[in-house]
């Protein structure tokens, strides 16, 4: 089994109603904006509890992750290779870079919200993008130029590697379907 180390982008549904309760209560809010990342136990004796975790923690319908692919993904869906200083206009930017920081930290910045308004207009937008969509936009020479994280080795990108994001992309825009379709806000986080 491959473990991700490094950036990995994660989401969690939320009602605005929980949303609203744990920013008043930091102790709840501490478990809950761990987004189940730090959860997970690297036994590299027990492979196979180690898969049972992963298992479980993609089984929830609420929590979705895009592993290392939201550099990406966002770079697919926006043009954007700057990540420090976005001008890509909303809805698509805020699929991977968007959202109101709270006051939660994450692994690396804060935990991001995406507002019921937010999420209806990713929810449209990515239901517009196809695969075969995201697939006529990927160029290897173009995201290995512009150093798209993270960037594989030996060889950099290719169609081998880029296909995780294709596969998780139908998912990802389930996730955000369900999300919009139920009235639940998006929290984001980089861990």
């Amino acid at each position: 089994m491959r473990v991700n180390m490094g950036i990995a982008a994660s989401y969690k549904r939320i009602t605005p109603q929980k949303f609203s309760e744990i920013q008043n209560d930091t102790e709840a809010a501490a478990s809950f904006f761990k987004l189940n990342l730090d959860d997970l136990v690297f036994d590299f004796s027990n492979p196979q509890a180690m898969i049972a975790q992963r298992q479980k923690q993609r089984s929830d319908e609420r929590y979705f992750s895009l592993e290392k692919d939201w550099y990406a993904l966002h770079f697919l869906l926006t043009g954007e290779s700057n990540l420090g200083d976005t001008q890509a206009s909303p809805p698509l930017c805020n699929v991977v870079m968007g959202g109101t920081p709270t006051q939660f930290e994450a692994g690396y910045g804060f935990v991001r919200y995406l507002t019921l308004e937010e999420v209806r207009d990713v929810a449209d937008a990515l239901s517009q993008i196809s695969v075969e969509e995201l697939k006529s936009r990927f160029n290897s020479t173009v995201f290995n130029a512009a150093e798209i994280y993270p960037n594989p080795s030996p060889g950099g990108w290719d169609e081998e590697e880029i296909e995780s994001l294709f596969e998780l992309y139908p998912k990802l825009v389930e996730f955000f379907q369900n999300a919009a379709k139920e009235g639940d806000i998006v929290l984001l986080s980089s861990d």
